[in-house]
């Protein structure tokens, strides 16, 4: 029993713990629920404060858009209305300039019409005039054609022709009278022609040469080459003139060096492009760093096509800046040679282009064929470029060369008539003619050296000198003129006048000279006597 009472005191024990239990874990949830209640509130109260914050800002950012908005479209319709303002004031000053316009074309055709209305007047009046005029006309005629018929009545009775026989007698005097008429004015206008053309021509020639090629320093070519520098000297010339001798050898040139001036090395050739290759290896020998047989081959290579470029390039050149059309590449290569071949001191090439300009300068007047003209005299001497290589005068050779390349029958008919060696009378051939010998002959175009001028005069003086009746002659005016004293005793007037035509015609055959030279040949003779016998010598006094 007490075990039971045990058992059961047991029992209420943990009843009791368990219904304390669960009235702290009621307490527990109730307190639990209201704190979190609270905390909601509180949530919900600030989460109220916002919502009003927030919506009072967007209160005041809308009425603040609102009142952008309000002053942007303020502003877009006032610029509208001022555009539709401007927009009407251009309308209403177009509508018063179209008004205004309207006003004048009205004017103008009321103006236009009057004048019609005038012009209809003048028209018809001139109508009225113009009918009696053509029955004037028409009475005069049949008057005139009355009189014919009683002209030629009157005429067959008094001269008893037919009218077929009086017309063919009036017609042979008419056509004998035309026929003198015209005799006389072409005699008359044939002398004035002839009387002018020496003026016409030199005025020509005179216009020609001012608007033609103008005058410019000459260009010499060297045919020496200056080292100063003995060092460089024996460097070029080499262990026993080894390189001087290879030089010689590639180019095929004579290279000697001045006995008097050591430090000038001349090229001696007659080929103008073997001296210009040599001139051009010597300078490159001058700067080069290292001289040797392979480095001398090589100059010589580079050098060569260097100057056969060149070639291509002047004759291109040339024939550009005379506009002479197309023209054979060869032939302008021959051209370019020109530069390096002289005559006289005058440069060929210089001169040819000279005697291209004027004969196109002269050809622009006499109304010939301009590019022709030029192109004749730009290739007169082109045979010179090749004279020293080919056998053959310059003049023969130059018309073989256009006639390879196919030039104009008057370009060739003008090189071959340029040195009088064939007769033309071709307008291109004379045009050649007068262009060279302007181009030659003009002050400064041609020199020659000291040893050719020195030897000229001597040739003069020894012709001269050469005939017995000459006393004493001078070679005067740099040669243009020889003066001969004759012994009056050996020869009188005529003979001294045959031995100046003489001595023209040996200087002619013997001699080359440029322009003109003036013989003179003098026979002056002094008779002298004294009135009253000979004067006596007057004695010497002993000093």
């Amino acid at each position: 029993m007490i075990n039971v009472v045990k058992n059961t005191m047991k029992g209420g024990t943990a009843m009791l713990y368990l219904i304390g239990g669960i009235g702290a874990l009621v307490v527990g949830l109730i307190a639990g629920y209201v704190q979190q209640n609270r905390q909601v509130n509180h949530r919900l109260s600030h989460a109220h404060t916002q919502a009003q914050t927030i919506a009072t800002d967007n209160q005041q950012q809308v009425a603040a858009a609102v009142q952008q908005i309000r002053q942007k479209i303020e502003a877009e319709v006032a610029d509208h209305q001022a555009d539709v303002e401007q927009e009407i004031d251009e309308q209403i000053a177009e509508n018063e300039l179209r008004q205004d316009r309207i006003d004048f074309q009205a004017k103008s055709l009321q103006s236009f019409a009057n004048r019609l209305d005038k012009t209809k007047q003048n028209l018809d009046r001139s109508q009225a005039e113009l009918q009696d005029l053509q029955n004037t006309i028409a009475t005069d005629q049949a008057r005139a054609d009355q009189l014919q018929q009683e002209r030629e009545r009157v005429v067959h009775e008094k001269s008893g022709l037919a009218p077929e026989q009086a017309e063919q007698v009036v017609l042979q005097t008419t056509r004998t009278t035309l026929q003198q008429d015209y005799e006389m004015t072409v005699r008359d206008e044939h002398e004035e022609h002839q009387f002018t053309a020496p003026k016409t021509a030199r005025q020509l020639m005179v216009d020609a040469i001012q608007a033609g090629p103008v005058d410019v320093p000459r260009a010499h070519i060297d045919r020496n080459v200056i080292i100063p520098d003995e060092g460089m000297r024996n460097k070029i010339v080499g262990k026993n003139e080894q390189r001087l001798r290879l030089l010689e050898t590639l180019i095929g040139v004579d290279l000697i060096f001045n006995p008097e001036s050591p430090e000038t090395l001349i090229i001696s050739t007659n080929d103008p492009l073997r001296r210009e290759i040599a001139r051009g290896v010597v300078n490159e020998l001058i700067t080069a760093k290292q001289v040797n047989p392979g480095v001398i081959e090589q100059l010589v290579r580079s050098t060569e096509r260097q100057v056969l470029e060149r070639l291509r390039t002047t004759g291109e050149e040339t024939c550009a800046s005379l506009h002479l059309g197309w023209v054979h590449p060869d032939l302008m290569k021959l051209v370019g040679r020109l530069q390096y071949r002289t005559s006289y001191g005058q440069n060929v090439l210089q001169h040819s282009v000279e005697v291209a300009e004027l004969c196109g300068m002269m050809a622009t007047e006499l109304g010939a064929n301009v590019r022709l003209a030029k192109r004749a005299g730009l290739l007169h001497d082109i045979g010179k470029a090749v004279d020293r290589e080919v056998n053959g005068t310059h003049v023969e050779l130059g018309v073989q060369i256009a006639q390879t390349y196919g030039e104009d029958e008057a370009v060739v008919d003008a090189i071959a008539a340029s040195h009088g060696d064939v007769d033309s009378e071709a307008t291109i051939a004379v045009l050649v003619r007068v262009a060279d010998s302007m181009s030659g002959a003009r002050p400064g175009a041609r020199s020659e050296s000291v040893e050719e001028y020195l030897n000229r005069l001597k040739g003069l003086e020894r012709i001269a000198n050469s005939h017995p009746a000459v006393k004493d002659s001078y070679a005067i005016q740099a040669g243009r003129e020889l003066r001969m004293m004759v012994d009056p005793a050996t020869i009188n007037d005529q003979q001294t006048n045959q031995l100046a035509e003489q001595v023209c015609e040996q200087i002619e055959s013997e001699l080359t000279y440029p322009g003109k030279i003036k013989v003179t040949a003098i026979r002056r003779s002094n008779a002298v006597q004294y009135v009253g016998g000979k004067p006596q010598a007057r004695k010497k006094h002993a000093s």
